[in-house]
């Protein structure tokens, strides 16, 4: 079981979930999108944070794979965009907690409820504050409808529907990376309760071990019990590259 209760950082973006057009605004220009007067001073502090939150820039601002994919084409490839929920999934417990919920419909108010009822020691405003940014991300960006990880309709309050989706190689391998990354650890077994990329995607776990079998070579291994990583290739996982060998 995950323990949630040691995760930090449920609501760390101004209250604004990530939005398509202020990644369209960054990459017009990654020098000065600050300064476009396209956006308030929250919003680019929040910004500036999902771009971190969704792996486009590292740590110290540079530009990582992700980013540099987005700067050759775009925001309107959908493969971007599941790396991007890769990523997500991974660096915020908001988006983790939530594709551990599985598929599935609820309002904006029963998210809030589980999310309070799985963490009670989150305060009302972070519980309000984390829906927002997960389900503004899901209505504004390409995640939550065309990608199938939660179409928001605009009822009083506001209802999501995950109904998952298959999720492209590259977002398969990159998924297991974050996930021995995430683990410190080689060895990951089928039985334990991981985020897993079915988990992170809502779809079979069958269909992704077949993908799996399919990609398994020189990065990973697999047999009945689990999968293996080949732990020297530690930092190319780290910073992209070995995502080269499945876009």
């Amino acid at each position: 079981m995950i323990d949630w209760h040691q995760e930090t950082g449920w609501a760390r973006h101004s209250t604004f979930g990530l939005r398509r057009e202020w990644v369209n605004l960054y990459l017009s220009d990654l020098q000065k999108w600050k300064d476009s007067g396209g956006l308030g001073n929250r919003q680019v502090e929040s910004m500036a944070t999902w771009l971190r939150t969704c792996g486009i820039e590292d740590a110290g601002g540079g530009l990582t794979f992700l980013g540099r994919l987005f700067v050759r084409g775009g925001t309107a490839m959908p493969e971007l965009w599941q790396l991007v929920w890769v990523n997500a999934a991974f660096n915020w417990p908001t988006a983790r907690w939530y594709v551990h919920l599985g598929n599935g419909e609820w309002t904006t108010k029963e998210l809030k409820t589980i999310l309070r009822d799985t963490i009670p020691r989150l305060t009302a405003r972070t519980l309000e504050n984390a829906i927002l940014e997960l389900v503004g991300t899901l209505e504004r960006t390409p995640i939550g409808d065309e990608l199938g990880q939660g179409l928001v309709t605009p009822t009083r309050p506001r209802r999501v529907t995950r109904r998952g989706i298959v999720p492209v190689d590259a977002a398969i391998v990159d998924s297991i990376g974050r996930l021995y990354l995430q683990q410190k650890r080689a060895r990951l077994l089928w039985e334990e309760d991981l985020t897993w990329p079915w988990v992170v995607f809502g779809c079979s776990p069958d269909l992704i071990l077949d993908r799996l079998l399919s990609l398994e070579g020189s990065y990973f291994s697999i047999d009945e019990q689990g999968l293996t990583i080949s732990a020297g290739d530690r930092e190319g996982w780290l910073c992209g590259n070995i995502m080269t060998s499945f876009m």
